[in-house]
């Protein structure tokens, strides 16, 4: 059980996330957790967070606030290939512009529902 995890927090960008990512990303040592989004209400936070294999407490998170909501943000499918599934979940739930994410696979196509995690939905 992890009581108190150690969280690792790097500011990152659009332009150099997939960059630092694959910088970081050993698959012997890490495990890549998932995508996450937060609504801020006009756009995102996004967070890729990764575990470590041999030290259960410690958490490494690449984080990009104020993301605009059509802003193209990297896919790291050729880096994490089962990343895959997270993308396109936010492609569906925040309508968001992830690179080679199509819509359609969490949510058919409903005239009346769009992103429904979106603030502005």
């Amino acid at each position: 059980m992890i009581i108190n995890p150690q969280i690792n927090f790097y500011e990152v960008t659009l332009d150099n996330v997939k960059e630092k990512i694959k910088e970081f990303y050993d698959r012997e040592k890490h495990h890549y957790v998932t995508i996450n989004a937060v609504d801020n209400g006009g756009n995102v936070t996004i967070d890729w967070i990764f575990s470590d294999y041999n030290k259960k407490h410690v958490l490494y998170v690449f984080r990009i606030d104020g993301v605009e909501y059509d802003k193209l943000i990297p896919s790291i499918i050729d880096i994490i290939p089962s990343s895959w599934i997270a993308e396109w979940e936010l492609t569906d739930l925040f309508g968001l512009n992830i690179e080679n994410a199509p819509k359609g696979l969490f949510l058919k196509h409903n005239p009346n529902v769009y992103a429904p995690l979106r603030k502005d939905s």
